[in-house]
């Protein structure tokens, strides 16, 4: 028996016009995994960097609880530059992100700003 699977999506960016697009629709999520983490104060719950290799960016993640409660607490910078993408973008049982930020070689960190603490990663 044969099961046939659904082709890989592939992402509709490329380069910086993948900046302040959504990873989801944009298609960077498939190939995406952690690069850095950081507990929110007093929680359980931990903002964490996201990198897409295929698309070169990144962005920023917290749990669906946390990005749907407080969603202008989520940002990702840009370390050298401070540009950012800040507030969630899209969001789905699990988890809420931010805008991505292209950026092949310049470090980005990812940042939950207020309730019930601030905290940040290293810059990934």
């Amino acid at each position: 028996m044969q099961f046939a699977t659904a082709p890989a999506r592939a992402a509709t960016c490329w380069g910086d016009y993948c900046s302040g697009q959504d990873p989801e629709a944009a298609g960077c999520s498939a190939d995406a995994s952690p690069v850095a983490a950081a507990r929110i104060p007093g929680t359980y719950s931990y903002v964490e960097l996201r990198w897409s290799p295929s698309c070169k960016t990144n962005w920023a993640r917290v749990p669906a609880a946390w990005g749907t409660a407080y969603p202008w607490q989520l940002r990702a910078t840009q370390c050298a530059t401070g540009y950012q993408q800040s507030g969630v973008v899209g969001n789905n049982a699990n988890y809420a992100w931010t805008r991505m930020i292209y950026s092949p070689t310049l470090r980005v960190r990812a940042e939950w700003n207020g309730q019930p603490g601030s905290v940040w990663t290293a810059c990934g």
